[in-house]
């Protein structure tokens, strides 16, 4: 793996531990997760983190539509998704 990739993914990973922290709320580590996706781009955003990345978009636009706080699933379905997120970026790094 090259270095961008690896210093992209080590973002994602804090971006990670921010949100947990309370540092970030879930739209603020979507839009940044996002955003290094974009520049992450081709083959492993792709295959690797996209569909992850979309279903913690799905609930975090829902919960923005609504203006309404996470449920206890969705709060659990969040740290599956999490938990994906960082097994990959991790195995990556």
């Amino acid at each position: 793996m090259d270095e961008f990739l690896a210093r992209q993914l080590a973002l994602i990973q804090q971006a990670v531990v921010d949100y947990r922290g309370g540092v970030f709320t879930l739209n603020q580590l979507v839009r940044r997760v996002e955003a290094l996706g974009n520049v992450i781009g081709g083959e492993f955003w792709d295959e690797q983190l996209f569909d992850i990345v979309l279903d913690l978009e799905g609930i975090n636009s829902e919960l923005i539509d609504k203006g309404r706080q996470m449920t206890a699933t969705e709060q659990e379905r969040v740290k599956d998704i999490l938990s994906q997120l960082e097994a990959i970026t991790a195995g990556q790094c």
